[in-house]
């Protein structure tokens, strides 16, 4: 990184200056998790901005030269955030949780909360089911994190509170956003590549990420490697690093038909109709066994019904299309299947911009890679029915390679979404949706129609 070693008298008042805005920058944001919470949303959201504009100033003014200054900054508080009660969102219980039942060779996918009696701390197994927001139903988090679980609860089971184990959680999120960094600083001695501090000091990253302790940095991590991976031709290393990625969270499963068709662009008939013939008996085998055996059909209702597809039938959170169409066909013969038509769309969507996008031949593979992912992405929170402010982290990290604007415009605004909880029973506010969608997709069609009509002329 930038050497920040003083080569003038003068320098340090510059120091003393950026060191001032980068104080006020951390300060709300240490504060607000020791004495206030979601439903105080007057002053979660001033605070946010608040960070949020001397974080712009930050970039727009300060941070040439100044990256080791930004850098040691944000592990300074992500390294306060340690010792800080999660404030946001309550998934770290179920983490805890899910870690517990791997712990005793049980699997979280098979076992519900409310019916396991672990038997070696009730007032832990208490305090852990009244905290965590899914109780009645089966996890949804992949293997890789499910092992990562292990990591607090083996402390857990040894005495340290539920507030300590949540902190060495934490502390792993750390670690892998170290592990990006380090990536990063790596690549940009190759070439330059943007400046890392638009995700490593953004808000909304230090609250959702390490505050709450939600794992979309190990996903980018994975991801991010993978994509370098493929770049410098290691396919077998990439293709390893994206499985790892989707058996963090499946969200990277959304390239797939990007892939598929990206390889088949570049490959031979007879390997596409091989392909084709060895995925066709695979995953035809799969569905047969899971709709015509008894315990197949059995699995796939359970998780339907208290599992996976939970999460496209009940949840609903800041869906924008999704509560358009739910109003239009809640009068028809099933008004609930909003959330399975909105997910054909997007397949659809997926499928035919993959389809397009793959034809395109670059030299800079992972520049063109992210703005596919951010692209994908897009369309996927589009149609969805739940839209959480953590689940732009993944794309904000990308998007500093890019010059895509509407993930920073996302990550901004979607602190909004938390007026949900500012009163009970919880309800998304009209003009929150409206204020939050209008900006995000006006600055999407401003750049990728607008901007570049103009670039063109």
């Amino acid at each position: 990184m930038v050497n920040i070693i003083v080569q003038s008298p003068n320098n340090w008042r510059g120091n003393i200056g950026i060191s001032t805005i980068l104080f006020f920058w951390a300060l709300p944001l240490a504060l607000f998790p020791l004495f206030l919470g979601r439903t105080d949303i007057w002053q979660l959201c001033g605070t946010f901005f608040f960070s949020l504009s001397l974080y712009y100033l930050f970039l727009k003014f300060f941070s040439e030269g100044k990256e080791k200054i930004g850098i040691w900054a944000g592990i300074l508080l992500r390294v306060w955030f340690l010792f800080t009660p999660v404030f946001l969102s309550e998934d770290t219980f179920r983490f805890l949780w899910d870690g517990l039942l791997v712990s005793e060779g049980l699997s979280p996918y098979s076992e519900l909360p409310i019916h396991v009696n672990l038997g070696f701390n009730q007032g832990l197994e208490k305090e852990l089911l009244s905290k965590m927001n899914s109780p009645k139903y089966y996890s949804v988090y992949p293997p890789i994190l499910q092992v990562l679980f292990l990591v607090p609860v083996f402390f857990l089971k040894r005495g340290l509170s539920i507030f300590w184990a949540i902190s060495i959680w934490k502390g792993i999120l750390i670690l892998f956003e170290l592990g990006i960094l380090y990536v990063f600083s790596k690549r940009k001695k190759e070439e330059g590549s943007g400046n890392f501090l638009k995700y490593w000091l953004h808000p909304l990253v230090l609250w959702e990420g390490i505050g709450n302790g939600h794992p979309e940095p190990i996903l980018f991590f994975f991801l991010f490697l993978g994509i370098l991976s493929w770049e410098k031709g290691k396919v077998l290393g990439a293709s390893l690093l994206y499985l790892a990625s989707i058996l963090t969270k499946i969200l990277p499963l959304l390239a797939l038909p990007f892939l598929f068709f990206y390889w088949c662009r570049r490959s031979t008939a007879r390997k596409v109709l091989l392909f084709f013939g060895v995925s066709l008996f695979v995953f035809g085998s799969v569905l047969v066994w899971f709709l015509f055996s008894e315990m197949g059909a059995k699995i796939l209702e359970e998780h339907w019904r208290k599992g996976i597809g939970v999460y496209f039938t009940l949840f609903e959170f800041h869906g924008g299309f999704y509560y358009l169409l739910k109003n239009l066909i809640r009068l028809t013969w099933y008004p609930y299947s909003t959330g399975i038509v909105l997910g054909i769309l997007s397949i659809v969507t997926i499928c035919f911009y993959s389809f397009r996008i793959s034809k395109i031949q670059t030299n800079n593979k992972t520049v063109f890679l992210l703005i596919v992912w951010i692209h994908l992405c897009g369309i996927y929170y589009l149609f969805s029915s739940t839209v959480h402010p953590w689940y732009f982290l993944p794309i904000l990290a990308a998007s500093v390679f890019t010059k895509t604007i509407w993930p920073s415009v996302a990550s901004g605004i979607w602190i909004l979404s938390y007026s949900t909880y500012s009163s009970f029973p919880f309800y998304d506010r009209d003009w929150v949706l409206v204020l939050e969608y209008s900006l995000v997709l006006g600055t999407f069609f401003l750049e990728n129609f607008l901007l570049l009509k103009h670039g063109r002329s």
